[in-house]
């Protein structure tokens, strides 16, 4: 039981016994809520502008439930300690069903941007807690089927969130959107409350400080990188992205040093230890496919002639080839999962030279083709990371592990958001769209992420090249 290796596999059948299917499900709902209202925005909020005004103000709905998503990651293990779990998963429906319900009620965009913040801290921390509930629920060799379940809703939440926020806005009922997430969050709450068993008792439960200035300095940091590629001026836009990524080192360093508080798990600063690796993983692939979501629709249509819904289906490929790539591989046996990680880092590289290739001039069916390798790369080797991430933590360490995941991809994503801003701006891409600009922006969007992809390899081969340290990888269950 102290290795990977030596654990038992498992099987379908096994996952889905009636003892855990039912938990299962409530987590899959924790991850709907989140994705799906995160994509809800999308094609709400243009309609919300035309009734409450403030449409200089929709890029915010989207860069505050970020800040907010990335803040409630960062400090949902501290909030397990002091809470508990099932009270802190309770607590984030309720933050997220109160942001729903302020986004319905409001008159004003500002209001809208309140409710967005809400939204954001409540869906953050339930997708925290889902992968803390995976480590405290299951035993760690169930992990990579039931990520597998939850990267299928991921992608069915991908798929689905735009054509719900879609279809009320066409009925001109927008704010019914908000209503009915509002309502399953409460549905959540009782599911919480009558199918997910206590897992920590009241000595269990430590009254650690949260830690007001360092989520401080995490929130300016993202909000600086979120926002530095969305107007660009070459100046003003370096040095915000600068200024954010500053700030988001001196976070980590001062989490690294705190005597309470500490959000960060400590091997996270030891690189030859694979928890280090492991998350530098995912921070570096997880910056790198953000191009394809940002500019991959406008490239489509102003290069290609797609149509915006065309466009938007070859995008949602990449989400399905995670899911689909996630449930094949699933299964595979434990002596296969350092070559699935380091086959999977490299196919994400892979994908990200085919498409800064092909995207800028053809031809479409390999179009249609690469811009599924990276996803299907992520898919095949994620739950795989997951469970190597938290099984490499100090037994005392797992929830900050499990917590770092989450928190770590959607900086990454920020991260690359905001780079890709920056490239495609400073390119000459802005408002008006020339044809010649857009076709070099098309490759360099790309190509400008393959070093990134290089050095997320190389931490791929670290992470599962090393042992386990002694007293490490005893998995909870």
């Amino acid at each position: 039981m102290g290795s990977i290796n030596a654990e038992q596999d498992t099987s379908w059948r096994e996952i889905l016994a009636r003892e855990h299917v039912l938990k299962i499900l409530v987590l899959a709902l924790g991850v709907w809520l989140h994705a799906t209202n995160s994509m809800l925005t999308a094609t709400t909020m243009p309609s919300a502008a035309k009734e409450v005004g403030g449409l200089n103000l929709i890029s915010w709905t989207f860069a505050l439930y970020l800040v907010g998503s990335i803040i409630a990651g960062a400090s949902s293990s501290l909030l397990v300690m002091r809470n508990g779990l099932r009270g802190t998963m309770v607590g984030s429906a309720l933050v997220y069903a109160l942001g729903c319900a302020t986004c319905a009620l409001a008159p004003s965009m500002p209001v809208i941007l309140v409710g967005r913040v809400l939204q954001g801290l409540g869906g953050g921390c339930l997708v925290a807690t889902v992968y803390v509930s995976q480590d405290r629920f299951f035993p760690n060799r169930f992990m990579p089927r039931i990520v597998a379940c939850l990267s299928v809703v991921w992608m069915l939440a991908t798929l689905c969130g735009p054509t719900i926020g879609g279809a009320f806005s066409t009925w001109g009922v927008w704010r019914y959107a908000y209503w009915a997430f509002a309502g399953q969050a409460l549905f959540f709450v009782i599911a919480v409350r009558m199918l997910l068993e206590p897992t920590s008792t009241r000595s269990d439960i430590r009254k650690d400080t949260i830690p007001v200035v360092r989520l401080a300095l995490l929130a300016a940091a993202i909000l600086m990188i979120s926002l530095a590629g969305a107007r660009f001026d070459p100046v003003r836009s370096a040095m915000m992205a600068g200024t954010g990524i500053l700030l988001l080192l001196v976070f980590v360093h001062r989490d690294w040093h705190a005597s309470t508080g500490r959000m960060l798990p400590r091997e996270s600063r030891n690189f030859s230890h694979p928890l280090a690796n492991g998350v530098s993983m995912v921070l570096l692939l997880s910056l790198c496919i953000m191009s394809l979501i940002v500019y991959g629709p406008l490239i489509l249509i102003e290069i290609h002639d797609f149509t915006p819904f065309t466009a938007g289906l070859v995008v949602m490929l990449e989400s399905l080839a995670w899911g689909v790539a996630a449930l094949v591989f699933s299964g595979t046996k434990r002596g296969r999962e350092p070559f699935l990680i380091r086959c999977g880092s490299a196919l994400v590289l892979a994908g990200l030279v085919l498409t800064a290739v092909v995207i800028p001039s053809g031809p479409l069916w390999a179009l249609v083709i690469v811009v599924q390798i990276s996803g299907g790369g992520f898919g095949m080797m994620w739950g795989f990371v997951i469970r190597r991430i938290v099984v490499a933590a100090h037994k005392e360490e797992k929830d900050r592990a499990a917590a770092l995941i989450p928190f770590t991809q959607q900086t990454g994503f920020a991260l690359g958001a905001a780079l890709s801003g920056l490239i495609a701006n400073g390119l000459g891409v802005g408002e008006s769209v020339p044809a010649e600009s857009l076709e070099t922006a098309a490759f360099w969007l790309f190509a400008a992420f393959v070093p990134c992809a290089i050095c997320g390899n190389i931490a791929a081969w670290r992470f599962v090249g090393r042992h386990m340290p002694a007293g490490m990888g005893v998995p909870r269950n």
